[in-house]
């Protein structure tokens, strides 16, 4: 079990607060939400579920998980970059990923070099040897978490609404933490087709208020 100077270490990472700049991406939420594809909590309940459970969530859980074992953590995020599905998503894991490294690196004195954001907490979570299921469980309710906040600035949904939906996705993140154990490269998919398909669109919408 992680102590609780652990828990709290990777809750900072993980918070809204951290200076990682989430605030400004949506995964490609803003394109759905102007396709009329997100419209309401039960669609973006449903979206994000795909995400968490076929898409970009689990992936990163498995990218993290990799990261955070013995393998070249440049090795992985060679291939988490080369498996992002549109130049905006590549954009997004990239430069969240620069700004946790260079946080991370000033306040615990650690060493990462410039890594793809799940590589970067992965990592980083191995060199203070913090316990990797926790961090993936806390990384995937703030993937969530994100992407609701997101959606709460794009369309007519309330604070509250916002918080049934995160609780409704918390059987979805336990789910994808416990299935990504023990997951290798070849695991790494993707059927959130939709979502995919938004992040690529996203690219020429205008107007537009987030960067992917």
């Amino acid at each position: 079990m992680p102590t609780d100077a652990e828990l709290l270490t990777l809750a900072q990472w993980l918070s809204p607060a951290y200076p990682i700049g989430a605030f400004a991406w949506s995964h490609g939420i803003e394109q759905a939400i102007r396709d009329g594809q997100i419209n309401d909590a039960g669609t973006l309940q449903a979206w994000l579920r795909s995400c968490l459970n076929e898409g970009g969530g689990r992936n990163d859980a498995i990218w993290l998980r990799l990261a955070a074992g013995p393998g070249d953590v440049t090795e992985t995020d060679a291939r988490n970059r080369a498996f992002a599905p549109s130049a905006e998503r590549l954009s997004e894991t990239v430069r969240q990923g620069a700004a946790f490294v260079r946080t991370t690196n000033a306040v615990w004195g650690l060493d990462l070099p410039q890594l793809t954001l799940p590589v970067a907490t992965g990592r980083a979570a191995h060199l203070m040897k913090l316990d990797i299921d926790a961090c993936v469980l806390l990384y995937l309710q703030s993937f969530v978490s994100n992407l609701v906040s997101a959606a709460l600035r794009l369309m007519p949904l309330g604070q509250t609404d916002g918080q049934r939906v995160l609780a409704a996705l918390q059987a979805d993140v336990i789910r994808v933490e416990a299935e990504t154990r023990g997951a290798v490269p070849d695991d790494i998919f993707s059927n959130a087709f939709l979502s995919d398909i938004a992040s690529m669109r996203h690219e020429t919408l205008e107007p537009r208020l987030f960067q992917s």
